[in-house]
């Protein structure tokens, strides 16, 4: 996309992952005039390192304080999850029925032990709420199981106290196949309506003017800055770095969370299937199958966005280990097992007394706190990514409004080759169609081959050696691209060639 005539926008949006692609589509989709900047690409933070899970939100009924008593002594937020898991199903609905491509249905099954038994009338009275939440558009295909039933699953073969069981909860979750394509394909989308998006391109500074704002972009050409009405930042789990770059660093409205996976090859029978239960100390934990293998966590601690939020510690990889042992004792578990890990950081709306996280999904106007026409938006998920983009659009608009005249919010584009492989076709078009620069943009999001058994690393040098003359790479350049994906995926992944 061409930037703007005059060098003003009505929007600027910052960030690059899900929340700032949806923002940006929607805000183009009504006639705003914007400009998107990620400082390294889309979709490579905390959208990358997802659950990779469409939740359909039952483990937000089961926080929402699980009795009556729990929920009259906390009924914000009890109120909260329930909020949560309505808009859970609302958008596990909407994005299943618009892209059915990128998702698969997954059998997820809750074992009904001591930790996380309920009786099976709430199980029921549970379903009924969620179908109730979208229409039942889209199946939840939930059962409560007898215990009887239970013990006979081969997925529940070795877990712990399964003699005792009281039964399990059945129940299709939709899998993000392809996380950092989703966010690739929003932005291609609003760039198709208008938005000008711009990725290896950090903000350097954010300054008032009269009757707006001046962003300076450290572009690949040289220092730009940019005239906008508003900003709108969406940087997820740097929401107040950012927004500190305005002046104002006492507005704080994020509280990073690390969340940690590890991937692991588990036997046969428990193949395909999910698992959901809780910790020893309550906490979720999963074990999501991702083909052949399953990974399984996450593990959570405090995070405020530094790399080191994004690689698993030995302390984390540890613990996970030990949960798993806990649940399934006869299983085979130790470092060894671990083929690689991820962790993410997400980011968590700050609680209302500023002492931690909270589970709220919210946009923030900044007008009142002396930052007019700025917007934030905190606790995002990709899950109900289109919805933020509906509520951040609407609370620009209760400011300003467009420049232009609304246009359609998924327009028909050209279709693109495969991009599951690497071939001239695949890597040609996420260069030079879809903002391409290393070849960790074009393994690890344009292509989703950098998240196969073997990480992409089998086929680093052949996409190199096809992407280095539409990126003018030479020999060594094309080789320089390689070793640094294969550094940085043994680095972020605890990944070595002994694994594949």
């Amino acid at each position: 996309m061409q930037d703007s005539e005059d060098g003003r926008y009505d929007c600027v949006v910052i960030g690059g992952g899900i929340i700032a692609a949806a923002a940006g589509q929607h805000l183009a989709a009504a006639g705003y005039r914007t400009l998107l900047a990620e400082r390294d690409d889309y979709g490579s933070g905390t959208s990358s390192r997802t659950s990779r899970l469409q939740h359909c939100g039952l483990g937000y009924l089961s926080a929402a304080g699980g009795s009556l008593a729990g929920f009259l002594a906390h009924p914000l937020k009890a109120l909260e999850c329930l909020d949560l898991m309505r808009r859970s199903m609302r958008g596990r609905a909407e994005f299943v029925e618009t892209s059915p491509e990128r998702v698969r249905p997954v059998t997820f099954l809750v074992p009904l032990t001591r930790e996380n038994a309920i009786p099976r009338w709430k199980a029921h009275a549970a379903s009924r709420l969620m179908r109730a939440s979208d229409g039942g558009r889209v199946p939840l295909d939930l059962r409560v199981l007898t215990a009887e039933e239970a013990r006979a699953l081969p997925a529940l073969e070795g877990l712990a106290g399964l003699g005792a069981i009281r039964g399990a909860i059945s129940f299709t979750e939709y899998q993000y196949v392809w996380p950092e394509r989703i966010v690739v394909d929003t932005i291609m989308k609003a760039r198709a309506i208008g938005l000008e998006a711009l990725n290896h391109t950090p903000v350097t500074a954010i300054r008032r003017e009269s009757d707006g704002w001046i962003v300076s972009l450290e572009t690949p050409g040289g220092q730009r800055q940019v005239r906008t009405r508003a900003v709108v930042n969406c940087a997820g789990v740097w929401v107040d770095e950012v927004t500190a770059m305005t002046g104002s660093s006492q507005v704080r409205r994020n509280a990073g969370e690390k969340g940690t996976n590890i991937v692991l090859r588990l036997p046969p029978h428990m193949r395909g299937f999910g698992i959901e239960t809780v910790t020893d100390s309550g906490a979720p934990f999963y074990l999501i199958p991702w083909g052949d293998l399953h990974y399984v966590g996450p593990w959570n601690s405090p995070s405020d966005g530094r790399p080191e939020g994004f690689r698993a510690s030995e302390e984390e990889i540890a613990a996970i280990l030990m949960q798993l042992g806990r649940m399934f004792p006869e299983l085979p578990l130790d470092r060894d097992q671990v083929l690689y890990s991820w962790a993410g950081a997400r980011p968590r709306s700050l609680s209302p007394e500023g002492s931690g996280p909270s589970a709220a999904v919210r946009e923030h106007d900044l007008t009142s706190a002396g930052l007019p026409n700025v917007f934030t938006f905190t606790g995002g998920l990709l899950m109900t990514h289109r919805e933020a983009g509906r509520r951040l659009t609407r609370a620009v608009r209760r400011r300003i409004e467009p420049s232009g005249a609304p246009r359609a919010l998924d327009p028909t584009t050209p279709l693109t080759p495969d991009m599951s492989v690497v071939t001239e076709r695949s890597v040609e078009h996420a260069v030079r169609q879809e903002q391409a620069r290393t070849l960790e943009d074009i393994l690890r999001r344009r292509l989703s081959v950098g998240w196969e058994a073997d990480l992409g690393t089998a086929m680093a040098e052949t996409a190199a050696k096809i992407a280095g003359p539409y990126l003018g790479w030479s020999e060594a350049d094309a080789a320089a691209q390689v070793k640094h994906f294969i550094d940085t995926t043994e680095r972020d992944f605890g990944f070595t060639a002994r694994t594949c």
